[in-house]
Formats: C-alpha cells, structure tokens, sequence
C-alpha cells in the first residue's frame, strides 16, 4: 500500500517506500502546489539521427509526456496529442485558471503506426524546419506524414501524407490502387471550452467542418466581462486514402483556430488554395529566416549540440512569428512548459512566473531582441492590474503577481497562498529584465510607449515596501520569499533586496533618460532608499546569508543567494563568491530543478574553477533531458515534475553563453571574459548576437576566439577595447581575441545621464575589481 504526504511547496520532495522496482512514487513540492505523482521507470528510446538538427527513433517514448511538440506561438500541441493549446486562451477562476483545451481535429495517424504492423516507421522531429516526420516502408509504397504548425499561416495546423509506390517487379501482380488507413483522434469534448456541435461545410471543394464556443469560466470577471471565443475549422479525414499504383499523390490536411471566426475561416480558405508543396515551402521559409537571424552551434559534442537546438526548437515554437499571413495578435507571454503544455497542475497550468524574465528571457534577449520585446509587452499590457494588486495589499505602484494568465491577475492554486504572498521579488525581475532590455537596445520607442512608467510604478512598489529600522538606520524588507521556496515569510532576503534595490536605481537612471517626455517623482530618493537596504552578509565567514536570521546548515531548494553574482552581477570579493558557491551547493536539495546547477557552473567559471564549472554544467542537463526529443523534465531521473521544462532550458543556455562564451550585458558595455569552450567541445559559435543594433558572431575554437562583425546601426557606432587599444568595429571586419580579456564593447553615452551606482546596504563591504 502506497502512503503518500500531501504537502505544500515548502517541503522537500520526498521518496516513498518502494514496493516494486519498476515504480517509484515522487511527491513534488513545487511552484506553490502540492500534488501526488507516481512515476514509472522507463526504456527511453534511442535517437538514431547523427545529425545534430534532427532526431530520429523506430519507437516512440512509453511515456507520452515525452513527445515531440510542434506549434508557431498561437497554436500548438504535443505529437499525436488529443489536446491543442492557443495563446491566451485559458478557463477557469482565478486559481482554477488553466490554458483551455481544444480537441486536436488535427490529430491524424496512420494505421500502420497504431497497430502490429510488419513495418518499422521512423519518426524524425526536424528542429531546423519545424516539422514531425513519419516514415513507414511499406511493400508497396513509401509513405511519408509532415505535421507541422505552420511558421506563416499562424492559425493552422498541417498534416501532409505522401504516397509513393514501388514499382512492382512481379508481373502477375494486378493491384493497380494503393490503400492507406488512417484515423483521426480528437479525444473528447473539451471541458474548458462549450463548443457547438461541428457543422459540415463545403470550403474550396472539400468537405470541412466548423465549430465555434465560448469558454465556460472567465479567470476574474473584474478584468474579464466577457467570456472568450474559439471557432475552428478542419478537412474531413476519411479512414483510408486510395492512391493508383504507379502514381505519387500528397493529402493535405488543415486545421484552423482562431478568436475571430472570420480570422479561422480566412486562413483555412488560403491554405487550402495552395498547393501542398509551396505550403510547405512557406513554412520552411520562415523557420529558415529564425536560424539566418542568430544561432548557437557546437562542434565536437554531438549530443551537447543536439540539447542546444531542440531548447531553440521548443522555445522558437512558442514564441509567435514576426510575419504572418494574418495580422498579429496579442501575445500573453511564456510559460515554464512552453505553450504545447498547461491544462494541468504538473505543467504550470500555462501561466506566467518570474521563470520568464530570469531564465527564458536572457538568452532571447541576446539573440532576439524583438521576442524580449513582446515578453516584456506582456507585462506593460497587464500593468494595470499590478497597480490595483499594489493598491489592495497596501502598497504603492505596480505589484505584478507571482502567477498571471489571461488577465493578469493573481492565479496561483488556492492551496498555496504563501507563494501568491510572499514572493514578490517577481515585480523585481520584471524590472531586471527591462534594464537588460534597455543595456543591449537603448530603445527610446519602448520607454515612450511604456517603458518609462513600468519601471518607475515598480520602483514605487520597492519604495513602498522598504521600512527604516531605526536600529541598524538602514532599510527593510520583511514578510517575502526568495526563489528557495523552502523558506517563507523571511526578512531581508538577499536576492529580493538585491532586485528592489536595482529597481530603484534603475529608476533613477529612467527618470533621466526619459525627463523630456515623462514626469517622475523624486527619483533621487528612490537611489537614497536603494543604497540603504539591508544586505545580509557574514564577515566571520564570508558569506551571504539567504535572508535575516537564516541558520546555517537548513537545506534549500534551489539557487537563491548564488544568484547574486550571476545573474544579478552584484559586486563582491572573489573570495565572498567562492564561499556563497561551495556553501550553498552542500545545502541545496540534490533533487531540486536543473537551473540551479547552471548557474553554480557559471559561478564557479567566475572564481576560475574550470573543472567544477564543466561538472556542474553536465549536471545541469544530464538527468534531466529525456530521449529521444530531447524533452526537459524540471526534476532528476527518475523524477519527472514539469515537462517540457523551458526554465531548465534556460539555466543551461544561460551557462553556455554568459559562462563559457563570457558574455554580459552592462548599462553602458557589453562585454565578453574569458570565452572558452563548453566541456568536450572543439567549436562554440554564438552567432547573431544583438548589440544596439549591431549584429555580431562570437565563434571560440581550440586555437583562439574571434569576434566578426555583421552589421553595425549608424546611431550606435562601436569601440571595442581590447586590454591595449581601442578598436573600431566596421561590418565585416573580424577581431582575433587574445588573452582572457575582458574585451569591452561600448558606443558613445545615451543622454547625459549619470550611470546607476548599484551599492547596496551602504557598501560596508567594499568590492574588489569592480
């Protein structure tokens, strides 16, 4: 018998008694819920492809949270899945809240592959074209399925099955059609969304089906009078497609999904007028101009290499397309699953966390800018629902909740109000995020249409928070929660001091920049408060305490205080750093979510420790990404949690490319330290790195580095300083780096505005080399 504890997201995760060996029962503590989950251990399958873009398997994973996903940012679903997802669509109250499932009427499988067949189908997800391959050799005929959310036509999804025969060589063999079965498996009726009964259509010469509905719940009717529509279009399937003997044909099958009925139908009309090939070609066209834009590559390591563009391939999917056949809609932002995943609790339920802008964020940031851009729109567009959160709590400016949908209210669980209380260090990296945003763009539009005002009300929000403690005559912040969700309800956690206080200076230096169009109020105080928060540190020891009172020896869960050196960047002494690194790497749970040994490597890169760096940065990958899609689960083997989990993801793209390839982004630099290569690698190549409109290439092999220029914008003229000399960058020219650096790259000031000072806690340690 199988004994369980239902607890919050404060306790560890714990392992039960083992009855069988072929199970294992896991209770997760997670994201503010606390939930059961028993887990099989599993034959994963084999990826067969040696290409590092493509992976390719004869068996398809037992367990099919595994899957392969496609989608283009509006819709997307799991391989072979019952269930579609579209952004922003979501049902249900507040902490009921959840992405509303559709039936996949696009869900389209071959026979062959359901049932005994004597045939051995390969199934290949192309990550660099954005579609899923079946294979099946069949006696007679090559059969081939391309299912794909189309990258052009952002309302459908395809499904394309071709048939080549065979010549056959026995001449008494009189079969002159080919018949192939096949079956379409929407699963059942959603409960989320109250779809009318499908009506049969005629569309462009084929027979069509349509059905429209509303959800059923509205997340708060205070922000949502009105509940959401849905209409969706598909092909009818037939149960087996006839093909003659000696000619190929190509079935196109469609799906279309939209708010806007007429949306739908319009694109469901246009892609049944073209032809299949050229629909095809349109969809590979605009996966093709992502890579053409920026890439990472990595020579040597095949399955390093294959990890890196899956996370491109699975993060791209759910970001929308920057050009499109329809007009572009609103985008509601990343989840920690991607958008294929969040009708459950296990996957986050699609919502937004501070996951997006500290751990998805940096690294498309880096390389695409213009999607940083729509994640941080997400924010302006629900800000006015942070200012009434503020104002209901008692507070000033915006309070952006720990867990936000449709609306942007507060929708964590009702079982875990403490998270929804305590961690407010998310309002804090909304604000870094923004400042990261403004180091690498210097986007005067973005601060005019918003920008100006998200960081100032935040900075408000910090201020308002802060209490003078007339003891120590600096400031406090008590009743939060760092990202250790195992302590709650502390003061002065570090990390939250740390984000408010560069939110407040950020403000200041927003005040500045934005003062011919936009009013702040006493920006200089909001720096007064910033350079008197508390700051936890051990002088004895040389550490930093995770917050106030915390005794040395208590497990966390995940990196909390190691991030102040990265991402944060906050000044301290080689020796604070390597002692926060060592110490809290004995305390943190072995079992707790991969981001956290990413960022323990790009430490321990920092304070030169190379060969801890490269064990940590395997760890943060190796148990955790599952074959052969190369799917994160957010716990170790043979745990499972969240999957696909993007935040995972993001820790390990962030190790690679601000750790091994030394980037970081300052206020008035960007600025590359001792690029080397990732473990086992014989070439890293960062390419299409976005810096104030200039587009360069990072490429580090075993006989040095170099640094080729692509494009430069002529409002931002470029200098690098490489340790002697002054370089002026021009396109095309490329730079050899000698030497560990650091190589700065800076531009000439923006405005005439005094850079923040970034000093907390009165700087009563003082930092060396900073």
């Amino acid at each position: 018998m199988w004994h369980f504890l239902a607890r919050n997201r404060q306790v560890a995760a714990m392992l039960a008694v083992l009855t069988a060996a072929a199970l294992v029962v896991i209770f997760l503590a997670t994201k503010g819920s606390g939930y059961r989950i028993v887990e099989k251990h599993e034959v994963e399958s084999e990826d067969v492809s040696e290409r590092d873009d493509i992976f390719s398997t004869h068996t398809l994973p037992t367990d099919d949270r595994f899957m392969a996903s496609i989608g283009n940012g509006h819709v997307a679903t799991n391989v072979f899945s019952d269930t579609i997802y579209m952004n922003g669509l979501y049902n249900g109250r507040k902490g009921e809240s959840r992405r509303a499932r559709i039936p996949a009427w696009s869900n389209i499988r071959l026979n062959s592959t359901l049932t005994h067949h004597p045939y051995s189908p390969v199934y290949s997800l192309d990550t660099k074209r954005g579609v899923f391959k079946v294979t099946v050799d069949r006696d007679r005929s090559t059969v081939t399925q391309r299912i794909y959310a189309h990258r052009y036509y952002t309302r459908a999804i395809v499904n394309q099955i071709e048939v080549v025969p065979k010549t056959h060589v026995d001449p008494n063999f009189i079969h002159h059609e080919i018949w192939i079965t096949i079956k379409q498996l929407p699963g059942p009726q959603s409960s989320d969304i109250d779809f009318a009964p499908p009506t049969p259509e005629i569309i462009e010469g084929r027979a069509s089906w349509r059905s429209c509905g509303k959800t059923r719940v509205a997340e708060d009717p205070e922000y949502q009078p009105m509940l959401v529509d849905v209409c969706a279009y598909w092909t009818s399937v037939p149960d087996h497609l006839v093909v003659p003997q000696h000619r190929p044909r190509v079935f196109t099958f469609v799906m279309t999904v939209d708010n806007d009925q007429d949306v739908a139908r319009k694109e469901f009309v246009k892609v049944l007028q073209e032809d299949g090939e050229i629909l095809f070609d349109k969809h590979v066209e605009e996966w093709g101009k992502l890579y053409q834009e920026a890439s990472m590559e990595i020579e040597g390591n095949l399955k390093l290499s294959k990890i890196v563009n899956g996370i491109w391939y699975y993060y791209l999917s759910s970001l929308p397309s920057l050009e499109s056949h329809q007009p572009a809609e609103r985008f509601f932002g990343l989840s920690p699953t991607g958008l294929a995943r969040g009708g459950s609790l296990t996957d986050y339920e699609g919502h937004n966390f501070w996951d997006t802008e500290m751990w998805i964020y940096p690294s498309i940031l880096l390389l695409y800018p213009e999607y940083a851009k729509k994640l941080l729109q997400y924010r302006l567009e629900t800000a006015y629902v942070a200012a009434h959160l503020a104002k209901i709590t008692g507070n000033k400016g915006y309070r952006f909740p720990w867990e936000s949908a449709y609306t942007g209210s507060e929708v964590t669980q009702p079982c875990c109000p403490e998270v929804a209380e305590f961690e407010q260090h998310i309002s804090g990296c909304i604000a870094f995020a923004a400042r990261q945003y403004l180091a690498l763009t210097r986007d005067e539009e973005w601060l005019k249409h918003g920008g100006c005002s998200i960081v100032t009300n935040i900075a408000d929000f910090w201020a308002s928070r802060a209490v003078i403690n007339y003891t120590t005559g600096l400031y406090d912040i008590s009743n939060v929660m760092g990202p250790d969700e195992d302590h709650s309800n502390v003061t002065n956690s570090i990390f939250t001091n740390v984000v408010a206080g560069y939110s407040l200076y950020l403000a200041q230096y927003v005040a500045c920049l934005c003062k011919s169009y936009y009013i702040s109020k006493e920006p200089d105080r909001w720096a007064d408060i910033a350079w008197s928060l508390a700051l936890p540190y051990d002088e004895v020891l040389d550490y930093h305490p995770q917050f106030a009172g915390y005794t040395r020896g208590e497990m966390i869960k995940q990196a909390d205080a190691v991030l102040l050196g990265y991402p944060l960047q906050y000044p301290m002494n080689i020796s604070t750093r390597a002692n926060d690194l060592s110490y809290y790497e004995s305390v943190t749970r072995p079992n707790g979510p991969a981001m956290t040994w990413s960022m323990h490597a790009i430490g321990q890169l920092q304070v030169g420790d190379n060969l801890s760096a490269a064990k940590l940065f395997n760890r943060s990958y190796d148990a955790y990404v599952r074959e052969p899609f190369k799917i994160w689960s957010e716990l170790r083997r043979p745990a499972v949690g969240a999957v696909n989990f993007l935040t995972g993801m993001g820790g390990m793209l962030q190790a690679l490319v601000f750790g091994f390839a030394g980037l970081s982004a300052r206020l008035d630099r960007l600025v590359i330290a001792a690029p080397q290569l990732p473990p086992e690698a014989t070439g890293f190549t960062v390419r299409g790195i976005k810096y104030l409109g200039a587009s360069l290439t990072l490429n580090i092999k075993v006989a040095g580095t170099t640094l080729t220029v692509t494009s430069v914008d002529d409002a931002w003229p470029l200098t690098m300083f490489n340790g002697k000399y002054n370089i002026t960058l021009i396109p095309g020219m490329t730079v050899t780096l000698k030497g560990p650096g650091p190589f700065t790259i800076h531009s000439v000031p923006w405005k005439d505005c005094h850079l923040p000072a970034d000093i907390i806690g009165q700087n009563y340690l003082r930092p060396i080399g900073t």
